[in-house]
């Protein structure tokens, strides 16, 4: 019986399962962590609720990243927070709660409603300011100022921009029918991309974010589609059988995807100004996930050519394929870490999938989630810290991140059965 990758048995089916939620608390063992604290903000610019909110909002973003441990409240409110940003006294004070790295806050108002931010960054065994940002904005885009200043923060620490910033798309039944939706990396401000009434999936982005494209079911059939911003939709493949799993070229000239356009499923690659089509594998195999490297050079797919499927790689011509060594009897969803250094996949054990990262060049495989239910389609982050991935850890599939090592998992969704998330680089 020849094996079907998991990319084509969610075009015909979703599991449907008892709505449930769960709490997934954050882990930092094992990882050395820098400690922060987060001070009470000041200023005229927002009531006393706004201000904490966008406290917790910038302790959130810090403690995601993977590299900040954030100071208990309970430890914080042991010693009062300074009445100006940029007038930290009493530094031993909060270095006794164990922050070795002070963050202080101000929202000011100005004319003609718009916001100051002013956020401070303060080494407590000196007491000398290691960073001070201004932020200014209207009121409305208060969390956005936060957020910046989050990936300002966490650029200073470790040379990389954050992710605070940064979208993940994906694919949600939750009015029904499955359709793609967007939200910010944490989970908040969900919104509805596509309305076309019958099932949508496999969203991917383009690089500029003004391209999303998907397969869709609205001509009664697993096409492939694109949709460019102010041009609305276009189709891409239409035959019969499949069109999926689309990926853009970090260029964004390009587009991968596979089809079974003479029966058999192979990949196809997609010039997106000619609309010209070439096919890069033939093979009486079913070859689908193309991906993209970072550099655009190389592609990885997943191929049942020699039995059960498996992880491979080929040029960018469809030229020197190679099998990864990856682990499992059934590999699925291969996706470049951003730096092209690794590559996260789907592989099966006892039954379900759970989630994998492949080091290239140490040849050796990383087994990141183990608990209950699947795990499956993860995508990295921008900055190659975290990844996302849908979970049917709780009896429906939600979306869940967590850090590059399994640790600091979070859901991000609740609503529906939730699927192919695509993190916008």
């Amino acid at each position: 019986m020849k094996h079907i990758p998991i990319a084509l048995i969610l075009l015909f089916s979703i599991s449907v399962f008892a709505q449930q939620e769960f709490e997934l608390t954050l882990s930092t063992k094992g990882l050395d962590l820098i400690e922060i604290g987060i001070a009470g903000f000041t200023g005229n610019g927002a009531d006393a609720a706004t201000m904490e909110i966008s406290r917790k909002l910038l302790s959130r973003d810090l403690q995601l990243t993977g590299v900040f441990h954030v100071i208990p409240e309970k430890n914080m409110a042991l010693v009062p927070s300074p009445d100006s940003p940029e007038n930290v006294k009493n530094c031993e004070a909060f270095l006794s709660v164990g922050a070795k790295i002070l963050v202080t806050g101000e929202i000011r108002a100005e004319e003609g409603g718009q916001l100051l931010f002013t956020g401070v960054v303060t080494d407590t065994k000196t007491c000398k300011k290691i960073v001070t940002r201004r932020y200014r904005g209207e009121t409305a885009l208060l969390k956005k100022l936060i957020h910046s200043f989050a990936d300002d923060v966490i650029f200073v620490f470790t040379g990389k921009r954050g992710i605070t910033n940064s979208r993940i798309a994906f694919v949600s039944d939750r009015t029904g029918h499955r359709e793609v939706y967007i939200m910010d990396y944490n989970g908040d401000d969900l919104r509805q991309l596509t309305k076309i009434g019958s099932d949508t999936i496999f969203p991917a982005v383009s690089h500029d974010r003004k391209r999303i494209a998907f397969t869709s079911y609205r001509n009664h059939n697993p096409d492939l589609f694109l949709m460019t911003v102010g041009q609305g939709i276009q189709t891409i493949y239409h035959a019969e059988g499949i069109g999926s799993t689309p990926d853009f070229s970090p260029d964004g000239k390009w587009l991968l995807f596979s089809a079974s356009k003479d029966g058999n499923t192979d990949i196809y690659i997609y010039n997106i100004d000619k609309q010209t089509t070439n096919r890069l594998t033939h093979h009486i195999a079913i070859d689908t996930s193309p991906r993209f490297s970072p550099n655009g050079k190389e592609i990885v797919f997943t191929s049942d050519r020699y039995g059960a499927p498996r992880i491979y790689a080929m040029d960018r011509d469809g030229l020197n394929i190679r099998r990864l060594n990856t682990q499992g009897s059934y590999n699925d969803s291969p996706v470049w870490s951003p730096d092209g250094s690794r590559i996260a996949y789907v592989a099966m054990y006892n039954n379900k999938f759970d989630i994998f990262i492949y080091n290239i060049a140490e040849n050796k495989n990383i087994r990141l989630t183990n608990g209950n239910g699947s795990s499956e389609y993860p995508s990295w982050s921008p900055d190659g810290r975290r990844i996302v991935f849908s979970s049917s850890r709780t009896g429906s599939w939600q979306l869940v991140s967590m850090n590059i090592n399994g640790s600091g998992l979070i859901q991000l969704t609740n609503e529906g059965n939730n699927t192919c998330p695509f993190w916008v680089k």
